[in-house]
């Protein structure tokens, strides 16, 4: 249920009483409940009496002006979102004020227009913040107000009935499996399991044993019966991630059951009836490998039924905002740390950089800038952006610790230079590298390695 305007508590400190009524009419229009004040004296003494969520302040003001006011009001009750009033001669000052906790600024003359939207996208961060806090479902967490998230959430809720094949496209990092998950939790098969394999992750015997099975001695290693992916995913959801690295002889024996809902365990010969929905993701070109002979037609249209396209993160800017909202809330409870602030010109630089890696590359680096902060606040001088640059692909943001960037750098170097002499064949790069093939799966997504960084 949408949280009502009402809710969303804002004061207006401003000396000249024609713009404070104005102010005060304007946003009382657009459903927020509005106070105000004559001076900065009472907008300290107002601030004190209630629970505020925003507060929208001039800076030149008799007795208190609003740069002290609002330093004060931040002190003491640091989750308040600030905009400050100021005239073009003290745009400087306003500059300073954001750097000192401030979210935005407004130059006198201003139309009230222009107000209203930066109130709007403040009101937009909270909701997300209070949606977080009320549910945790995957439904909830497809964050964003842009117009393709919300195209999605509809497109959620009309798919999630049937029980018709999807197939989410997006570029890595996107939240392909989050969506999965929401079509699982909003449909017919919520009450089953949600299964998910990836299909890229594993050699094309261990992916074949994952996805039907396998009997008592099928093989080496093969030392009890085992039941594979397709046969828990009875009842409810099979997520195939990656599916356009499926091998093709696997793409055969999934589409047969499909066909059938019958298929067979490795070593096996009795049949096993399994009835479930289909969900499957790729950040492939799949009719592209289709004209190419890599991937079977007769698979694809059988996937394609319900087509999903997720947006990278640059095509939808404006969700980043509430995105590091939610990521900040979820990481900073997983480090047990209280909930830092973050400055709004730091919002403004992570928009403006183009996050090839998608919400995943955003993810790591809140990660470790959360390891780094100092007074529990982000502020731009923490990262290292390259103004030249900034929005480039090979200038990412980072927290600035020489030592951690130094060492993310050769370890994905290494990795990459792993799968470059294997051909790509993860099982032998992580043999190379001695560790797990989850492991390098895992590395490989923390970092946001692509196949074209390493096929040739």
């Amino acid at each position: 249920m949408e949280l009502k305007k009402k809710q969303y508590k804002i004061l207006v400190v401003e000396d000249n009483p024609s713009l404070r009524s104005g102010i005060v009419a304007t946003l009382e229009k657009d459903g927020y409940s509005v106070d105000s004040a004559i001076d900065g004296e009472e907008g300290l003494h107002k601030s004190q009496s209630s629970s505020w969520n925003l507060m929208i302040t001039d800076i030149k003001m008799p007795k208190i002006d609003g740069i002290k006011l609002f330093k004060t009001v931040k002190s003491r009750f640091p989750a308040i979102d600030v905009i400050v009033i100021t005239a073009f001669a003290t745009v400087d000052i306003a500059v300073d004020a954001i750097k000192n906790g401030a979210e935005d600024f407004i130059t006198k003359p201003f139309p009230l227009a222009e107000l209203r939207t930066k109130v709007s996208a403040l009101y937009d961060r909270w909701e997300n913040r209070q949606k977080i806090t009320k549910s945790n479902s995957a439904s909830h967490q497809i964050i964003g107000n842009s117009d393709a998230i919300k195209k999605i959430r509809v497109l959620i809720q009309k798919v999630a009935g049937s029980d018709s094949p999807v197939l989410i496209t997006g570029e890595s990092g996107t939240g392909k499996e989050l969506v999965a998950q929401s079509i699982h939790e909003s449909g017919k098969t919520a009450s089953g399991p949600f299964i998910a394999i990836n299909c890229g992750a594993l050699t094309e015997s261990l992916l074949e044993s994952e996805l039907f099975g396998h009997e008592k001695g099928a093989f080496t290693g093969a030392i009890r019966t085992y039941s594979g992916k397709i046969e828990q995913a009875t009842g409810g959801t099979l997520f195939l991630d990656e599916i356009g690295d499926m091998p093709q002889n696997l793409q055969v024996k999934l589409l047969r059951v499909l066909q059938t809902r019958q298929f067979q365990r490795v070593g096996g010969e009795k049949f096993i009836h399994s009835n479930f929905r289909l969900i499957s993701a790729t950040n492939k070109d799949l009719e592209k490998a289709v004209n190419e002979k890599s991937f079977r037609s007769d698979l694809y249209y059988r996937i394609n039924v319900i087509p999903i396209h997720i947006p990278s993160l640059a095509q939808r800017r404006e969700d980043i905002p509430l995105l590091t909202d939610y990521i900040l809330q979820q990481r900073s409870k997983k480090l047990s740390r209280v909930l830092p602030q973050i400055q709004t010109s730091v919002l403004r630089k992570l928009q403006s950089y183009s996050w090839p890696g998608n919400i995943r590359e955003l993810e790591n680096f809140i990660e470790r800038a959360l390891v780094f902060i100092e007074d529990n606040i982000f502020t731009e001088e923490l990262f290292s952006f390259d103004e030249k640059s900034e929005g480039t692909e090979t200038n990412p943001p980072v927290p600035g610790r020489d030592m951690v960037e130094y060492i993310t750098k050769i370890e994905r170097e290494m990795i990459l230079t792993a799968l470059k002499d294997n051909h790509g064949i993860k099982q032998r790069a992580a043999d190379q590298l001695n560790i797990k093939a989850g492991t390098l799966y895992y590395k490989m997504e923390k970092y946001c390695i692509e196949d074209h960084e390493y096929e040739t």
